[in-house]
């Protein structure tokens, strides 16, 4: 088994993280919002001004590693279709 490449998890969990930006939010209801890419990680909540930010998210930490696995898998995969069409 060879070792694990980080870069390619952190070339991932940023490619998470541009998405996120990128891809518009799904609204659920007319006060939730959710964002990420294939799955939603992180829900924001329309709340009054005044509200601290952070008291209106939630961070689903399984799901940023479940999309984060799935981005490096496929980072994978295109690393080696690149090296395999790269020889011939």
């Amino acid at each position: 088994m060879r070792n694990f490449n980080w870069k390619i998890l952190n070339a991932a969990l940023w490619i998470e993280v541009l998405l996120t930006y990128l891809l518009p939010f799904q609204v659920t209801d007319d006060f939730q919002y959710q964002a990420g890419f294939p799955m939603s990680f992180i829900t924001v909540y329309d709340t009054k001004i005044g509200v601290n930010p952070f008291m209106s998210m939630h961070l689903n930490p399984m799901g940023l590693l479940f999309d984060a696995i799935v981005i490096h898998l496929i980072l994978l995969g295109c690393i080696r279709l690149y090296q395999k069409w790269r020889v011939k």
